[in-house]
């Protein structure tokens, strides 16, 4: 089950798990509930029996600091964190991210393939 954490909670989470995927979200945006489907049905399945792993979601709308401190401005926002780090990568069009901003209908398969990557770099 994803599990919903406040920013102090969220920074302990991100310092204990090897890798943290989390899902920023607000209750009355249509695509976050989407996102939070495919979590439920698709990602943490996968996930739920690893102990290094922590998929969770911030409400930026009880966590206003939060979200102005790393300047999401659209949601659905996911974000990655690797050994207490938050993770840059190439975006689509080439330039680095920190993010993933809106909702895709693969969400599910990108998100898994992070973790798999991550754990098995080559």
């Amino acid at each position: 089950m994803v599990r919903e954490v406040s920013q102090d909670e969220l920074e302990k989470v991100i310092q204990e798990y090897k890798i943290v995927i989390l899902d920023c979200f607000a209750p009355w945006c249509g695509p976050c509930k989407g996102i939070a489907k495919t979590l439920e049905s698709k990602v943490v399945p996968k996930f739920e029996n690893d102990d290094d792993i922590a998929i969770v979601k911030i409400n930026i709308d009880k966590n206003q600091e939060f979200a102005q401190g790393l300047q999401i401005m659209s949601i659905p926002t996911m974000m990655f964190f690797v050994d207490g780090k938050r993770v840059v990568f190439q975006g689509d069009d080439g330039k680095q991210e920190d993010r993933i901003v809106g909702f895709y209908p693969n969400i599910d398969e990108i998100i898994i393939n992070f973790v798999e990557q991550t754990r098995n770099p080559k």
